[in-house]
């Protein structure tokens, strides 16, 4: 054909239709993608960072938390030094009366040891699970990621749960 006019094959006119088309596309999509991607990588790097402080505010938790738990291992050994001054003393008292605060001391012994003990790691847990859940809630809450970090998230989370509660009792 020369010259202009109307194009009745069919095949020609759509390879050339799509040809535009997918030059328009390209052309002014690819900078919608782009913006996209980065938008997309800024938010997964916003959520590494949150998860980051998280980890950094659970390990400063745990070391207050072992904190006191080392104070209640002093006051154990104080009160461990006081048994022994204790049964110094009621060694001078008669046999008639000894065996009774023996068992008085050892028992108060066991019961404020097994309190401490208890308190401690019972305020660890409950300071640990509280701040973590919580501020994964708000976390998530914000960013709405998708089903699959959301998993991700979880994942992690419970695995710095768990190595944190056998770090404890070992």
């Amino acid at each position: 054909m020369e010259g202009f006019g109307i194009n009745t094959n069919i095949l020609e006119t759509n390879v050339l239709n799509l040809a535009v088309v997918i030059g328009v596309l390209f052309v002014l999509g690819k900078d919608i993608l782009t913006s996209n991607l980065e938008q997309r990588k800024n938010l997964i790097v916003q959520s590494l960072d949150a998860v980051e402080l998280r980890y950094v505010n659970a390990q400063n938790e745990l070391a207050k938390a072992k904190a006191s738990l080392e104070e209640a291992i002093q006051k154990k050994e104080e009160i461990r030094q006081k048994k022994s001054v204790n049964l110094a003393t009621i060694k001078n008292l008669n046999s008639f009366r000894l065996e009774p605060e023996l068992k008085r001391l050892r028992a108060t012994k066991t019961s404020t040891i097994r309190v401490a003990k208890k308190k401690t790691v019972r305020d660890l847990k409950t300071r640990i699970s509280r701040n973590a859940i919580e501020k994964a809630r708000i976390t998530l809450r914000k960013e709405r990621p998708t089903i699959v970090q959301k998993k991700f998230i979880e994942y992690i989370l419970r695995m710095v749960f768990v190595a944190e509660q056998r770090r404890l009792f070992q």
